[in-house]
């Protein structure tokens, strides 16, 4: 059995609105996708990031002892002995006196210099303790003023990535053009009907809802 012309145009338009949906749908839900794993890939970089500082921080405070701070602090008063080292030896050893009394007092001289240099190893080792731990709040302090700064980054990002992938839209051109073959079609079906059914109450034949005809014969 033939298909008429206008079945075959309604068919046609149908099927070119039912495809030209479907790219759209399918191009939309595309884009959504690759926005949305371009978001991803921005947390995962930003969390990478977070990562990377505070392992550093943790690998610090793994390699943080007193001895560091102990030789900083030695050394902070060994400076000062050596800039007044001049001073006091000078105090302790006049140009006066017997041979005996001037060998005393190099020899006193000879002791205040050990023991102000062993005086101040103990008082680096006192200190050494509560620089190294000022130390490590210091990079406590660092740490979580970096981790602000990413959280705010991330946040950011996550904010406009969020916008990209809401102002995904369907192509309002595609859905028109579908709406409009879809009506088209519609038109084409309801006149290729109009037309059988005219043409067979012209003979006074009746086409049913259901498809079904009533042929009357004519009369002369």
């Amino acid at each position: 059995m033939a298909i008429a012309t206008s079945t075959a145009i309604g068919l046609a338009l149908a099927a070119a609105a039912a495809g030209g949906q479907y790219y759209n749908t399918t191009k939309t839900a595309e884009r959504q996708d690759n926005q949305a794993a371009l978001g991803i890939r921005n947390q995962s970089r930003i969390q990478k990031e977070a990562d990377a500082k505070v392992n550093d921080a943790v690998a610090r405070l793994a390699d943080s002892n007193a001895a560091s701070a102990k030789q900083s602090r030695l050394d902070d008063y060994m400076n000062v002995l050596r800039r007044n080292r001049s001073t006091v030896e000078n105090g302790l050893t006049p140009n006066i006196g017997s041979d005996t009394f001037k060998t005393d007092a190099a020899t006193a001289a000879n002791d205040a210099s050990s023991y102000a240099d062993k005086t101040a190893g103990l008082m680096a080792r006192m200190d050494a303790p509560g620089i190294q731990r000022q130390q490590e709040g210091f990079d406590y302090g660092n740490l979580a003023t970096d981790i602000g700064l990413i959280g705010r980054e991330s946040q950011g990002q996550n904010f406009l990535d969020q916008l990209k992938l809401g102002r995904i839209r369907r192509n309002a051109k595609i859905d028109l053009a579908s709406g409009l073959m879809s009506a088209a079609a519609g038109g084409v079906a309801s006149g290729g009907t109009s037309a059988a059914s005219g043409a067979g109450n012209a003979y006074g034949n009746t086409l049913s809802a259901g498809g079904g005809l009533t042929y009357n014969m004519p009369s002369y």
